[in-house]
């Protein structure tokens, strides 16, 4: 009988807290156990902006779980999101000191810690540092360089940083619903590890992960992480879209876009919609092409502020995979067919298919995120997963997940 290593991941979205909770021990896949969810109150564009609220609202996402997987949880890794998160390249060079010029992974993470150190504005600080690639001397381009022998070591490193203001508060309000935070991690980067295959990491692919309150993307080539964005846009914005376009609530226009919502006007079917109405009046009559063309200007805009954003990188035009479309937003029909059209390649709503257990459960582009959380905490060594301090040994136990990752 297999043991159990219980891990919860928590998505802290703008829209819906998600809990989802899983067994990693001994397993190819984690198996999902159980999850919770519940409205998110106190989170604006992925930022707390109210703490009570907040963590009530954490608080009744990971009850939920606790019941579902008949579990009691007392850690969680948590994802978070927001315009606040940038991602930067850095280098590191370190002489290679050891004895035969050797390289050794205490070398690789010596020089990543190297690139890692850089100077920010004030209030901000590194949430992760994901190694590109290494250089040996004089050669490029290098994966994995445990074993060579060289003088010089050199790093290149995506560096992806935050408002230290926005991390603490997202730590007070888990804290603050009982729940001990076991890691920060990036909604974006953690939604791409569970619904993008190997393939797509090497080939080169963009992931779009769409909450309601921020739009985050990620850029893959050659299994590493090229860039990291996120825009303060999100499928709130089209909600708003419609509720003003329609002069109709936000609640109802929610209901609304997620029941007839479409995000491309062409290829559609006409059929007739009704309208709630304000103050009693008798419901009215629209059509699905109106609500389409409310909708897709602003997924439009969205993508394209994205497409930008990416064009400024080298790897621009080198993602043939295509774009992965993940989070809440994602689940609006016709949203890969606007992908495609504004990123010029294939595209398609991810899933979060690197799992076990409950996966009807879990089946849907809005759990990613959670469940992306489980899968980056698994791979985690557990001095990592026990939070010592030093950042060395933080920077040791990425890079060793990072070249078990390769190999």
């Amino acid at each position: 009988m297999k043991k159990s290593e219980i891990l919860v991941g928590l998505d802290l979205g703008s829209s819906r807290i998600k809990a989802v909770v899983a067994d990693v021990k001994d397993r190819e896949l984690p198996e999902i156990l159980g999850i919770g969810e519940s409205a998110s109150d106190g989170i604006e564009a992925g930022v707390i902006v109210n703490m009570e609220k907040a963590s009530d609202a954490i608080r009744e996402a990971v009850t939920e779980a606790e019941a579902s997987a008949e579990v009691e949880i007392g850690t969680a890794a948590v994802a978070i999101n927001g315009e606040h998160i940038r991602g930067i390249d850095s280098r590191g060079v370190i002489a290679v000191s050891r004895t035969g010029g050797e390289i050794t992974r205490s070398e690789i993470a010596t020089v990543v810690e190297a690139a890692r150190t850089l100077a920010l504005p004030v209030g901000r600080i590194v949430l992760d540092a994901l190694p590109q690639e290494f250089f040996v001397d004089g050669q490029r381009g290098i994966r994995d360089p445990i074993g060579m022998a060289g003088v010089r070591l050199g790093s290149q490193v995506h560096i992806v940083t935050a408002e230290e203001q926005a991390v603490d508060s997202a730590r007070r309000a888990v804290r603050k619903a009982g729940v001990r935070e076991s890691g920060i991690y990036v909604k974006p980067i953690v939604a791409a590890l569970a619904s993008l295959s190997e393939d797509e990491t090497e080939l080169g692919s963009l992931s779009i992960n769409m909450g309601a309150g921020s739009t985050g993307i990620v850029v893959h080539h050659g299994r590493a992480v090229r860039h990291v964005a996120v825009v303060g846009w999100g499928g709130a914005c089209v909600t708003n879209d419609i509720a003003v376009g329609l002069r109709i609530p936000i609640s109802k226009a929610e209901q609304l876009k997620r029941e007839a919502g479409c995000a491309s006007a062409s290829g559609i079917a006409d059929s007739t919609v009704e309208i709630p109405s304000i103050g009693g009046q008798e419901p009215r009559q629209s059509s699905t092409q109106v609500l389409a063309a409310i909708i897709e200007p602003r997924v439009r805009e969205i993508f394209e502020m994205l497409r930008d954003e990416t064009r400024s990188t080298e790897f621009w035009g080198r993602t043939p995979a295509g774009v992965i479309i993940t989070g809440g937003g994602a689940k609006l029909d016709g949203i890969a067919r606007v992908a495609e059209d504004v990123f010029g390649v294939p595209a398609r709503v991810g899933l979060p298919d690197r799992v076990s257990g409950l996966f009807d459960a879990i089946a849907d582009p809005s759990h990613a995120t959670a469940v992306g959380v489980i899968i980056a905490a698994s791979r985690a060594p557990k001095r990592r997963r026990r939070r010592r301090d030093g950042r060395l040994n933080e920077t040791v136990s990425r890079v060793r997940q990072w070249v078990d990752n390769l190999l």
